[in-house]
């Protein structure tokens, strides 16, 4: 049991208590401790983490849980279920959450609905909604009506897209935590777009190899927290939808079949195409089953992923590779790039402490930084155009300086390198004078504000910061927020030919809501061989944490470990960073 797994189920107490109308004193508690507990360390065994306060009974130290949330956590993450809950769930159909995602419906009206029509989902209500049966009912009218069915078409809109990767890939992983902890599983992976790392997913797939009965692993996923319904389940797979309205399989299999069906189900599918016709060519038919011969021959088993390419004379290819742009031409060559991998990174770059919009202190953010193995850490806090992320001024920057300095000898084991990261002003200048630039290891330049401006416009200001000495890393180049706001515009390609001729660094952006440079772009900068950073872009201890997003994103984009600055102890780090090509006649 997880921290979040335990915030899902307070969340849904929450809801279901909104539905039974109780008062909004205790719905509020349900929420508030909910928060709480999404504020401890990720793994429950972790030092101060869940189950070390389960033990101690320290959870009422959190802010925001109380006795009562206590006893109902201590019970759920003892016995792995929670009476109350069971007993709130047998008062209304398992779809019931559904109605109270509609605009404007509301949970009063929501459970009126489910009482006065007997409708247990959103099928259901549109029935009742198109046959005129909801405007009957009191404090409805025509007018609820209508709104009630574009709320479920808007519903069923959101439960279809494609979420991002930053909702997913938290949810696959707690699913195939609960998968991995139920009895007979010996194996158990994500698969799909999620394993790839692709910006956003349609759907969740786990795959998992169990020895004997399978039905205590289908119901371990059929009942996860996040849950909504189950929509099939049967001997091999079981497909639910989340309360997010992403769908999830599991898929079930012997363990001598894991690996075809990991990668089966992996994707994608336009690289599967070429694949299985390479696969002919050898006399072999490729399925999640495995290697059959053509000729009527005994099958193949292959043990690993790695064996499976094998057996077709091919290079291993790595599941963000998998996209048909060419990796299956390389790995027959056995010409696949050296990507790079998380734990080739040596030290946390561009971090934001308390100094400007950071939520924890220099300090703290050291400290954590080593305790996950960095060698070095960069301190970037904003400068004073950032005005509303608290950036700092001349005087500032130089006390922090002197923090620095005191932190650094309480901590010796890890480097930190002095930076900044510097706005990117409308004009291409940099926001501080060249005696500071002149005394900062390390200056990330980034556009923070005027993202509006013209491709021509946008162009020239982004040039005019690659072309200053001092410009060291590229930040968060394009700006974009996924789902939020495009990217800025401006001729790409120009920009990056450009960094690489001055040795300008592109940040990878590890932000989840960022993954800035995209695996696109990251593809043109390969192209002219431009170095590039693994960034956290850290703003929170747990933020560090993000790095994954960041690896994950350059693999999909062909980064090669040798491009890649920080996958290098610091005084390298700081050398391929600050090295410029020399000027050309």
């Amino acid at each position: 049991m997880t921290p979040r797994e335990v915030a899902a189920v307070l969340r849904e107490i929450s809801q279901l208590l909104q539905l039974k109308g109780e008062n909004a004193f205790k719905v509020r508690a349900y929420d508030l401790g909910a928060d709480a507990f999404e504020t401890l360390p990720p793994d429950p065994a972790a030092p101060g983490g869940l189950y070390e306060r389960v033990k101690s009974g320290t959870l009422c130290e959190l802010e925001g849980v109380g006795k009562a949330i206590e006893q109902k956590v201590t019970e759920l993450v003892s016995t792995g279920k929670l009476d109350y809950l069971e007993k709130l769930r047998l008062e209304f159909p398992r779809g019931a959450l559904d109605l109270v995602q509609i605009p404007g419906l509301g949970p009063r009206k929501a459970a009126a609905l489910i009482h006065e029509l007997d409708v247990v989902n959103l099928d259901d209500l549109e029935k009742a909604a198109r046959e005129g049966r909801v405007r009957g009912l009191k404090g409805f009218g025509e007018k609820t009506e209508r709104s009630i069915l574009e709320g479920i078409a808007k519903v069923r809109a959101r439960q279809g897209a494609r979420k991002p990767l930053w909702e997913t890939r938290p949810l696959a992983e707690q699913l195939v935590a609960r998968v991995r902890a139920a009895p007979g599983v010996a194996r158990a992976e994500i698969a799909g777009s999620v394993r790839r790392y692709d910006e956003t997913n349609g759907d969740i797939d786990i795959v998992a190899a169990v020895n004997g009965p399978v039905e205590p692993v289908m119901e371990a996923f059929a009942v996860a927290p996040d849950v909504a319904e189950v929509l099939a389940r049967g001997g091999t797979k079981c497909s639910v939808r989340l309360r997010d309205g992403l769908q999830a399989d599991l898929r079930v299999v012997g363990e001598a079949q894991f690996a075809t069906a990991l990668h089966h189900f992996t994707g994608s599918k336009q690289h599967h195409v070429k694949l299985r016709g390479i696969a002919r060519d050898k006399g072999l038919s490729i399925s999640e089953y495995g290697l059959a011969r053509l000729d009527g021959g005994p099958s193949l088993q292959p043990e690993s992923e790695e064996a499976l390419y094998g057996m077709l004379g091919l290079q291993p290819v790595p599941p963000e590779l998998r996209e048909d742009l060419g990796e299956l031409e390389l790995a027959a060559k056995r010409a696949l790039p050296d990507l790079i991998e998380e734990r080739d990174i040596r030290g946390f770059v561009h971090c934001h402490s308390t100094w400007s919009d950071g939520r924890a202190t220099l300090e703290e953010m050291v400290r954590a930084a080593h305790a996950l193995g960095a060698e070095f850490i960069t301190i970037t806090d904003h400068t004073r155009a950032a005005h509303y992320a608290n950036g700092l001024d001349v005087d500032r920057l130089r006390r922090q300086w002197d923090e620095i300095a005191r932190v650094q000898e309480k901590f010796p084991q890890i480097r930190i390198l002095r930076g900044s990261e510097v706005d990117i002003l409308e004009d291409g200048a940099l926001d501080w004078p060249s005696d500071i630039l002149d005394q900062l290891e390390v200056v990330i330049c980034s556009v923070h504000q005027r993202f509006k401006l013209d491709e021509p416009r946008q162009t020239d200001r982004i040039r005019r910061a690659l072309m200053h000495p001092k410009c060291a890393i590229w930040g968060h180049p394009t700006g974009r927020y996924l789902g939020d706001r495009d990217p800025v515009s401006a001729r790409w390609e120009e920009l990056i030919a450009l960094a690489a001729e001055r040795g300008v660094t592109i940040e990878c952006n590890g932000t989840p809501h960022r993954l800035d440079f995209s695996a696109d772009l990251l593809r043109v900068a390969r192209k002219h061989k431009a170095k590039i950073c693994l960034s956290v872009d850290a703003h929170s201890t747990k933020e560090l944490e993000n790095l994954h997003y960041a690896v994950g994103t350059a693999r999909r984009g062909w980064t090669e470990k040798d491009r890649v600055v920080n996958a290098r102890p610091a005084d390298e780090f700081l050398k391929m960073m600050w090295t410029r090509p020399p000027a050309t006649a």
